[in-house]
């Protein structure tokens, strides 16, 4: 094989860090936008963020300028507080406070108390308790009834079984048919075999049906009120569509969105070239590429949300799910002559606020569904079809996923196959129709 220098001509794509900081803000919710430039902030001192006005974000420091209409700092403060909510370990130690318990076993309780989790359950064994603490199994077990006596009820099981039947204890419902069923036949209620319960116990599939309905109301996570995740969570919109005088309009919601500026102690630097080190001219560099792409985010987002208006616009005048037409990725793309990916990026985590409330904007895409007409109908407008019928049909001969499929394309002309309804009915947490099928009416 012969050697040699031999010239070549090829063609790369390569991403620049311009670029990839530029999709990872297209990328970026507003909730997300403030932090991400903090961090930039802290690598390039000619940037300064000012935090949105409209979030809740930390309290003013003192001195800050008020503007216009401010309050005064003592109210301004209190009104961006939250109020830390009771944790269940504390809702539950200060009620174990008053237990008659020695050193030793208050030690061992306080243990358990740490060991639950979000939902109430206690995480940890009474074997392994005991090897923690050196003593005896029956000890940790009796501390666990302890517990298992505090307030929400069901505290302290151990698994979904245990949490009920300490609950209907607690309701003196022991030799109750819902105790029995809890107790042994869990599994079979999970997959709905009314009839099959109803013959092992000798009873009526209207009674199981009944004993079911009661186990329904109990609480499967006692400790979830507590949690940190049910706490109240906000929406910032990143874009708003109005209405004024008839005509839809699009804006970026400013104040969900930080300000960078310039610092202006570096900007004498900046004017004197002299003395303007490489350090800064790189670091100047670095924070107009980082304008221009928050610029560029504003720009695209504001085209994808006008083109997705201008096809979805009779839904936003009605704001009925059934008006909402086929759209995809590409068709938007092409509109406004970006890639699809960028459309993808930049729909991703982003909420639109309207009169009716917000929506993710990537609720707006959906498959087609083709008509016998040759006509074409979105999945959202399928899927509140099916729920439709659904919450319509007669729960003692629930619809099958066939026969769903066959009331779709005859009451609306939607032609959709079995699998694909039992995939919508699935999107929609919808039950196969043997677990839907009830006894009583």
């Amino acid at each position: 094989m012969e050697m040699g220098l031999y010239q070549q001509q090829s063609m790369n794509l390569v991403m620049t860090t311009e670029l990839r900081q530029a999709i990872a803000i297209l990328q970026v919710p507003s909730y997300e936008l403030t932090s991400y430039l903090q961090e930039q902030a802290l690598e390039n001192p000619l940037i300064e963020v000012a935090e949105p006005p409209g979030m809740f974000t930390t309290l003013k420091k003192s001195g800050e300028k008020k503007g216009f209409g401010a309050q005064s700092e003592e109210k301004q403060s209190f009104d961006h507080l939250i109020i830390e909510q009771e944790t269940l370990y504390d809702y539950l130690y200060k009620q174990s406070i008053l237990l008659p318990l020695q050193e030793l076993d208050r030690k061992i309780f306080n243990y358990l108390l740490l060991s639950l989790n979000e939902s109430g359950y206690l995480t940890v064994s009474a074997e392994e308790t005991a090897t923690r603490f050196n003593t005896t199994v029956e000890e940790c077990e009796k501390l666990i009834a302890i517990l298992q006596k505090l307030e929400p009820a069901g505290i302290g099981a151990r698994n979904l079984r245990e949490c009920l039947l300490i609950q209907l204890s607690e309701l003196n419902l022991v030799h109750s048919l819902s105790y029995t069923i809890a107790d042994q036949h869990l599994e079979l209620l999970g997959e709905r075999k009314i009839q099959a319960l109803s013959e092992l116990l000798n009873v009526t599939p209207h009674e199981i049906e009944e004993a079911a309905d009661f186990l329904q109301k109990l609480d499967p996570r006692p400790g979830a009120a507590f949690s940190p995740a049910d706490k109240q969570s906000f929406l910032y919109p990143d874009v708003s569509v109005t209405m004024e005088n008839g005509k839809l309009h699009i804006s970026i919601n400013e104040q969900y969105s930080p300000v960078m500026k310039l610092n202006d102690s570096y900007v004498p630097l900046l004017n004197d070239k002299k003395q303007a080190s490489k350090f800064i001219n790189e670091a100047y560099q670095k924070f107009n590429w980082l304008k221009k792409a928050l610029e560029q985010r504003k720009e695209t987002l504001l085209k994808i949300t006008s083109e997705i208006v201008r096809a979805q616009k009779k839904y936003f005048y009605t704001f009925d799910k059934r008006d909402l037409i086929p759209l995809t990725l590409k068709e938007v793309a092409e509109q406004i002559g970006v890639h699809e990916s960028t459309v993808s990026r930049a729909v991703k985590n982003k909420v639109l606020q309207t009169s009716k409330g917000a929506v993710e904007l990537k609720s707006f895409f959906s498959a087609k569904i083709y008509t016998p007409d040759g006509g074409s109908a979105s999945a959202t407008s399928a899927k509140t079809e099916i729920k439709k019928l659904v919450d319509s049909e007669n729960k003692r001969k629930p619809l099958s996923d066939q026969v769903l499929a066959a009331l779709l394309e005859q009451n609306s002309g939607l032609s959709i196959s079995r699998r694909t309804v039992a995939k919508y009915r699935e999107e929609l947490n919808i039950p196969s129709s043997s677990k839907r099928k009830r006894y009583t009416s």
